[in-house]
């Protein structure tokens, strides 16, 4: 064993003590702070590079600041307004419009907090069981690829502004209650059991896939709990997790407390070809087929520096070797755009499912991941560490089974399984190449020449989108940068203003043009989608119409062709858009001149004074 500051880790003891022992010692007798000083500088970068470009003009973002600030308001969440996840999210946010004034940029600087946050923990986390290179490695890789992307041509695939703040804040405290329930085995601290407890009943109240991981994972490092002389602890654990689920109960009821439960449960939403589709489901056999092509193009990835270890086993150069490998691989790989990177994670589950296989059977036998005999309590406790690590990253992959990517939903169901990768592939991969009498540090260098080319090319990517955000949306704290759509947005926002509408419905989504202008939507529905549809009903968005019919109505376009329902009126909502046509006449269309888009704005036949 060896010690990392206050990190215990398994250590390579293989042959080649020259490689990668003496890279490991000369890491350690750098200052610590060293590491957070890279990590604040690459976030400070990416923040540069991507500034006010995080949120998406008209999907799903709007929503995220609509909520919380009609929380802030006072509207009450279920019955004011409808919703389908759980309760924590928004109402966090609506605490911080309180505290700092509603507005965009409250939201950033929570959100930072939470990335931050997640930052700290996946630090922790690896350094613990695969030391310090490995902890910065994969901080790196998520602050670069991860946390603030975007790699489609909706942004809020990020987590600065996230398409749903219950997966931000559902990832990080279901890797918490990890980490504290990690920190718990090792110094049997009851306050960090309950701590693990309470993190993860907070994350019962974001997504179910999030707490589906966090459950998972906690339950590795909760196995000294079925001894029977652990009822205190097993009480202690028990009340921490039910304590934040009671709150909600008693807070607002029992349906909205089970947030998104029936609704996945009832499977509906999900056979949606949209969903399907990220699920990799539209086409199992093209994405297996995708799948296993990736997979066999990062085997010889791996098989290659691994045999250049075996042919270098009796060369004594130290850095020299590392370096040639890594800078070939550079230049073989990264000349134009030989390698298409964005679809590199494909099998990335198939990765993660093979070493927690590995990791599992070496436990049984009471080996570490780079073979070696575990001779203590603590090297025990890195490979259960691990486990649970490896666990929970598989679980938030089964929502991207058969379409793992690092955009869409991967910048936050794909991050900890990529930080779990860091550590397979920077440390224990090269310890057992070590254990075979070759140099672990030639595999290492391969593994840092493809983790830069990796994130080079998302950085590249995520500029090129930057680079078409030309319009300002907004103003003050809610200023932001978008594409064209922009323009749109600020057009209707505008017309809403100097219109003096009291109330504004904007159909089938665009409630970003709401909070805008500050004017509600004097129904419960935000957005009028196929899914929507599917969780409320095209009755009840007539009947919430007529109960409280909005001033005027905007029309954005929308293909909602990916949801297999056709177009709002045709496909779905038919009730809804029959009562908008007997009540609401065509006011005017907003346009910019050569540009094939125009949003169409109704007022009621009778509009009250």
């Amino acid at each position: 064993m060896a010690r990392l500051g206050s990190r215990t880790y398994l250590a390579s003891t293989g042959p080649s003590e020259t490689g990668t022992t003496e890279i490991e010692n000369r890491r350690r007798s750098l200052p610590t702070w060293l590491d957070g000083l890279v990590l604040l500088a690459i976030a400070g970068g990416m923040t540069a590079l991507t500034w006010r470009g995080w949120a998406d003009p008209f999907v799903d973002f709007g929503r995220e600041s609509y909520v919380p600030w009609r929380l802030s308001e006072g509207a009450r969440l279920y019955t004011d307004i409808a919703w389908f996840n759980g309760p924590l999210s928004q109402h966090l946010n609506a605490v911080w419009f309180r505290i700092l004034g509603p507005g965009m940029t409250t939201l950033y600087l929570a959100n930072a907090l939470v990335l931050g946050a997640m930052v700290v923990l996946l630090r922790g986390l690896i350094d613990e069981i695969a030391g310090r290179g490995a902890a910065l490695l994969a901080a790196v890789l998520f602050l670069l690829v991860f946390a603030f992307g975007q790699y489609v041509g909706i942004a809020n695939y990020n987590w600065v502004a996230p398409y749903a703040h219950e997966l931000t804040h559902g990832v990080a405290l279901a890797v918490a209650s990890v980490a504290a329930l990690s920190k718990w085995r090792r110094d049997r601290d009851p306050q960090l059991l309950a701590l693990g407890g309470f993190l993860l009943g907070l994350c019962f109240l974001t997504k179910v896939e999030t707490f589906l991981a966090g459950a998972v994972g906690s339950a590795v490092l909760l196995t000294p709990l079925v001894r029977a002389s652990e009822g205190r602890a097993r009480a202690t654990w028990a009340v921490a997790f039910f304590a934040p689920i009671l709150g909600s109960l008693l807070g607002v009821g029992l349906l909205p407390t089970l947030g998104a439960w029936p609704s996945v449960l009832a499977g509906e939403v999900a056979e949606l070809p949209f969903y399907r589709a990220g699920m990799g489901l539209d086409e199992p056999r093209l994405r297996m087929e995708e799948t296993g092509a990736w997979a066999v193009i990062w085997a010889i990835g791996l098989v290659i520096p691994v045999s250049a270890a075996w042919l270098a086993r009796e060369t004594r150069s130290r850095v020299a070797l590392p370096l040639t490998v890594a800078v070939s691989l550079v230049v073989l790989l990264g000349a134009g755009d030989r390698i298409p990177w964005m679809e590199s994670l494909r099998p990335l589950q198939l990765f993660v499912f093979l070493v927690v296989l590995a990791l599992g059977a070496a436990r049984l036998r009471g080996r570490g991941p780079d073979g070696a005999p575990i001779e203590s309590d603590a090297g025990r406790h890195a490979v259960q560490t691990a486990l649970a690590l490896g666990l929970l990253s598989l679980v938030l992959l089964l929502k991207m089974l058969l379409n793992v990517r690092s955009g869409h939903y991967g910048f936050a169901l794909a991050a900890p399984a990529a930080a779990f990768s860091v550590a397979a592939l920077w440390r224990w991969l090269p310890a057992v190449v070590d254990r075979a009498g070759m140099r672990g540090d030639v595999v290492r260098g391969a593994v840092l020449a493809l983790l830069s080319l990796f994130c080079f090319a998302h950085v590249r990517t995520t500029s090129s989108w930057m680079e078409r955000k030309t319009e300002m949306v907004g103003a003050g704290s809610d200023a932001f940068r978008s594409d064209l759509r922009g323009a749109f947005v600020q057009l209707a926002v505008d017309h809403v203003r100097e219109a003096g509408y009291r109330s504004v419905a904007v159909l089938p989504e665009g409630v970003m043009i709401n909070y805008l202008a500050r004017v509600p939507n004097p129904t419960p529905y935000l957005n009028f989608m196929p899914p929507e549809e599917i969780l409320f009903g095209d009755a009840a968005w007539e009947a919430a119409f007529r109960a409280a019919p909005p001033d005027a109505i905007v029309i954005v376009p929308k293909d909602t062709a990916e949801f297999g329902r056709g177009a709002l009126g045709i496909g779905y909502g038919t009730r809804l858009t029959e009562w908008i046509g007997s009540e609401y006449v065509p006011l005017t269309s907003l346009r910019i001149d050569g540009v094939n888009f125009e949003i169409r704005l109704l007022v009621r036949r009778s509009r009250p004074t």
